[in-house]
């Protein structure tokens, strides 16, 4: 019995020391970022993305600093959806500011932006290079309604 309670008392310590470190990381956070909206009204016609994102840290979900990934579209301007890196995140308050880049190469937006004006909702602006058949044109669409998610988690 004796060497029973050796057994668990050294357990329980085992795992007292294992839980140390996450404690010390829960200052630390994750913060995710979701901007995502269909329809949008631009200045060349409609447009969309769904674009995940985060500001910091390499993480559990396997982000690298200040990236993220995605899809946008424009109805009238390209065929399709085109996949998208995002690059430069940066987080202040409620609201966003990253960089979009299609993977093709056709789309650019050096400015996109989301404010959260409550959980999961808010509006996004934003600037693209959009390079069609006939050449390069700018997109612009600003404060159009858009599902804005700014979360933190904790990391561990």
């Amino acid at each position: 019995m004796a060497r029973m309670m050796t057994l668990v008392a050294a357990a329980l310590g085992m795992t007292a020391l294992s839980l140390t470190p996450l404690a010390a990381n829960a200052s630390n956070s994750n913060t995710q970022v979701i901007l995502s909206a269909t329809g949008v009204a631009t200045d060349h016609g409609p447009a969309g993305f769904w674009i995940w994102s985060e500001p910091c840290c390499t993480n559990t979900y396997g982000g690298s600093t200040g990236n993220g990934n995605g899809s946008i579209y424009f109805y009238t301007l390209l065929k399709g959806e085109h996949p998208v890196d995002v690059s430069h995140v940066s987080v202040s308050n409620n609201t966003v500011t990253e960089t979009v880049t299609s993977r093709d190469g056709l789309v650019n937006c050096g400015t996109f932006t989301g404010t959260e004006t409550s959980p999961g909702h808010g509006n996004v602006s934003f600037v693209c290079t959009v390079t069609t058949s006939s050449g390069p044109v700018t997109v612009k669409a600003s404060g159009v309604p858009a599902q804005v998610n700014i979360s933190s988690q904790a990391s561990g």
